[in-house]
C-alpha cells in the first residue's frame, strides 16, 4: 500500500473560535469522499489520539481523504471549555470543516465519524444542515442525557480515588462537571442534555447511509438505529469492539484494527453519488477558511500560533509554537514537553493555557510532541512499559527543539518544563546543554531509571501508608502484581533494613553534583510535587531535597492533591500560578502571573 503525504495542521477559521484540523490526503488525486473525525470528549479523547490519527493515515492510503478535528475550546483550537454557547460552536465547528472540505479540498461526499460525544455532535450538525453525507456512530447514545450521566459515573469514581481518606474533601466545580481532568461548565451540561437524536429531522434523509457501532459488548444504541431507520436512512450496525482498548490510557491504547477495517469495507460499499450528486452545501454554511496559523490578541498584544515540524534522526518532531508578533524581549523561551504519552497539550491541556498567557506576555513557547506521541514520527504503541519513556534518546530530541528554535532565531536560552517524563527529559537535557537558563519540574517520577524500581515503591506503599481497597485492587492485577511478584522473590533481604539510598548510586551521584552545578550558574529550578508523590518521599528522606533546596536558585513546592496529573480544576489553577512565578523568575523573562484569567486566550 503507498505511504499518503505527511498530514497538514491546519487553522480553519470558524466563527467564534478557530479550529485545529489536520487533513490527510489521500493518495488518490481523484478521491471524492472524505472523512471527517470528531473526537470523543476529554480523557477519552486524549487517548485515542494517536489511534484516531493511525486511522485517518490508513484511509488515506486506501484512497479517501481524512480530516481530523479539535472542537472549540479542546485541544489546540481556539477558545476556552469556559466560553458560553460552546456546544452550539462545536456544531458549527463540524458544519464548517465539512463546508470546506466540500468547497474547498474537492470532496463530493463528506462522512463523518463520530465518537462518544463526538457522535452527538456530528449528528446535530447533520440535522441542522451541516454538509454531511453519511454518518458513523461509534459508542454514540441517542440522548445526551446518557453520556452526561456516564461523565458523572466516571467524576464520581475519579474523586473517591483522588480524595481517598481525606475527610473533607474540596468541592467540585460549583457550576457545571469535571470529568478526567476536563472541564463542562453548567451551561454546556444543559446544552449537552437538550440533545436527543432521537426527536430530530434529518434533511434528505433517504439519500443517507449510516452505520451504528456499539462499544466491547454493551451493543449499538437500538433507538437511535430505529428513528434513523423510521428517517429514511440505510443502515448497518456492528458490536464495535475496540473502544475500551482505543480510550483506556494514552500509553497503552491500542487502534481499532476491526473497527477501521469494517469502516473501510462500508466506505467502499457506499453507492456511487453519480446520479444524485453530491448534498448541497446549505448557502449559510459557515465559510471556514484554512491557516496555517492561529492569531489572536490579549492584553494589548498580538499572538501567532504555528504548527512546526522539527527534523532529527528518528523521524519528524512536531510541535506548535506560541510567540508574540513583532517586537519581544531577548530572553529565554520556553519548551513545554509531554507529560508521558499525552501530546503537546499536556496534562488536562494545561500547556495549551500556560504556552497561550506567557506568548501574550512576551514569552515564546513550544508544546513538543517527542517521537511516537502526538502527530510526530514513530510506532503506534511503543510506550504500553514505563521503560521507553525514560529512554536517553529523548534528551536528543529537546536538544534538536532548542536549536531548531534558536535556528529561526526565537531565543538562544531556554526554559524546560514538563511532567512526569516530560520533567525527566528535561532535567537531563540540562545537564548536557548550558543554554537551559531553567527548569519546571512537576511530578517527576525518576531521577535514574531502575527496572525494579516501580515494584519496589509498590512494596514501600503497602507497608508504610494507610491501608486502602482501591490501592490493594491497583496491585493485584495484571503487570503490577506480576512485576510485585518478581521483585519478591529476586530477593527476599529487600525486605530487611533496605534504606533508599539514591546518592550511593554512582549515576544518582553524577546526577546529583550536575545539579548543584546547575544552581551555582545561575538556572533557576522549580521543584513541583502532588502529595504523596513517590519520588518526593524518597528525595526527603535520603536528604537530597533539603540540600537542593539551600539554593537561593531552586524552590520546592508543593500542591495538596493526590493526583499525578492534577485533574482538579482548582490544583491547576494552583499550578498555573506557581508556574507563572517560577519563570518570572529566570533572568530576562518578563512578569507573567496574574497576566491573563487562564483559558480565556485565542477565543
Amino acid at each position: 500500500m503507498p505511504l499518503p503525504p505527511p498530514p497538514e495542521p491546519l487553522f480553519l477559521a470558524c466563527d467564534p473560535d478557530p479550529v485545529f484540523v489536520t487533513l490527510h490526503r489521500p493518495v488518490r488525486t481523484d478521491a471524492l469522499t472524505a472523512v471527517l473525525f470528531c473526537p470523543p470528549f476529554g480523557w477519552e479523547e486524549v487517548c485515542s489520539y494517536r489511534s484516531i490519527r493511525f486511522w485517518a493515515t490508513q484511509l488515506a492510503a486506501a484512497g479517501f481523504a481524512a480530516v481530523r478535528v479539535s472542537l472549540p475550546g479542546t485541544g489546540d483550537s481556539g477558545g476556552s471549555p469556559r466560553d458560553p454557547g460552546l456546544i452550539a460552536g462545536w456544531g458549527a465547528a463540524v458544519a464548517a470543516t465539512a463546508a470546506w472540505l466540500r468547497r474547498d479540498a474537492g470532496a463530493e461526499r463528506v462522512v463523518a465519524v463520530g465518537m462518544g460525544m463526538g457522535g452527538l455532535i456530528a449528528g446535530l450538525a447533520t440535522a441542522n444542515g451541516a454538509a454531511v453525507d453519511d454518518l458513523v456512530f461509534w459508542a454514540t447514545p441517542a440522548r445526551g442525557r446518557t453520556l452526561v450521566r456516564q461523565l458523572r459515573t466516571f467524576s464520581q469514581l475519579e474523586r473517591a480515588q483522588i480524595y481517598d481518606g481525606v475527610q473533607h474533601p474540596p468541592p467540585g466545580p460549583s457550576d457545571g462537571l469535571e470529568s478526567g481532568g476536563f472541564l463542562l461548565t453548567g451551561e454546556s451540561v444543559t446544552a449537552l442534555e437538550s440533545i436527543d437524536l432521537r426527536e430530530v429531522r434529518f434533511p434528505a434523509a433517504a439519500g443517507r447511509h449510516a452505520l451504528v457501532l456499539g462499544r466491547d459488548g454493551l451493543g449499538s444504541d437500538d433507538a437511535l438505529s430505529a428513528h434513523l431507520v423510521a428517517e429514511g436512512m440505510v443502515v448497518s450496525t456492528d458490536p464495535g469492539v475496540g473502544f475500551a482498548d482505543m480510550t483506556s490510557h494514552p500509553q497503552t491504547a491500542r487502534p481499532p484494527l476491526g473497527v477501521i477495517e469494517r469502516v473501510g469495507r462500508w466506505l467502499a460499499e457506499l453507492p456511487s453519488r453519480a446520479d444524485s450528486g453530491p448534498a448541497p452545501v446549505p448557502a449559510s454554511a459557515p465559510r471556514g477558511r484554512p491557516e496555517c496559523e492561529l492569531r489572536f490578541a490579549a492584553t494589548g498584544r498580538s499572538v501567532r500560533e504555528t504548527p512546526v515540524t522539527i527534523a532529527h534522526p528518528r523521524g519528524r518532531l512536531t510541535g506548535i509554537l506560541s510567540e508574540p508578533v513583532g517586537d519581544r524581549a531577548d530572553g529565554p523561551a520556553v519548551i513545554l514537553l509531554n507529560p508521558g504519552a499525552v501530546r503537546r497539550i499536556g496534562p488536562n491541556r494545561m500547556w495549551v493555557e500556560a504556552a497561550r498567557r506567557w506568548a501574550a506576555a512576551g514569552v515564546a513557547t513550544l508544546r513538543l510532541d517527542a517521537e511516537a506521541l502526538g502527530d510526530s514520527d514513530g510506532d503506534e504503541t511503543p510506550y504500553a512499559d514505563d521503560a521507553p519513556l525514560y529512554s536517553p534518546y529523548f534528551v536528543s530530541q529537546v536538544i534538536s527543539a532548542m536549536d531548531f528554535l534558536q535556528r529561526r532565531g526565537v531565543a538562544r536560552r531556554f526554559v524546560l518544563g514538563g511532567l512526569c517524563s516530560g520533567a525527566n527529559w528535561s532535567l537531563h537535557a540540562a545537564r548536557r546543554d548550558d543554554r537551559v537558563a531553567g527548569l519546571l519540574l512537576i511530578n517527576p517520577r525518576v531521577l535514574v531509571w531502575r527496572p525494579d524500581l516501580g515494584a519496589e515503591r509498590d512494596m514501600r506503599a503497602l507497608l508504610t501508608q494507610r491501608p486502602s481497597l482501591s490501592r490493594i485492587r491497583r496491585l493485584a492485577r495484571g503487570r503490577r502484581l506480576r512485576e510485585l511478584i518478581r521483585w519478591l522473590t529476586a530477593s527476599p533481604m529487600r525486605l530487611v533494613g533496605r534504606r533508599w539510598r539514591q546518592d550511593e548510586d554512582a549515576a544518582a551521584r553524577s546526577l546529583h553534583a550536575d545539579l548543584i552545578r546547575l544552581a551555582e550558574a545561575g538556572c533557576r529550578v522549580l521543584w513541583l510535587f502532588s502529595a504523596y508523590e513517590p519520588l518526593h518521599d524518597e528525595l526527603v528522606r535520603s536528604g537530597w531535597l533539603a540540600r537542593m533546596g539551600t539554593s537561593p536558585h531552586v524552590v520546592v513546592e508543593s500542591v495538596p492533591v493526590r493526583d499525578h496529573t492534577l485533574r482538579p480544576g482548582w490544583a491547576q489553577h494552583e499550578v498555573h500560578g506557581l508556574l507563572d512565578r517560577a519563570l518570572a523568575s529566570v533572568p530576562g523573562m518578563p512578569e507573567v502571573a496574574g497576566m491573563a484569567s487562564i483559558g480565556q486566550l485565542a477565543g
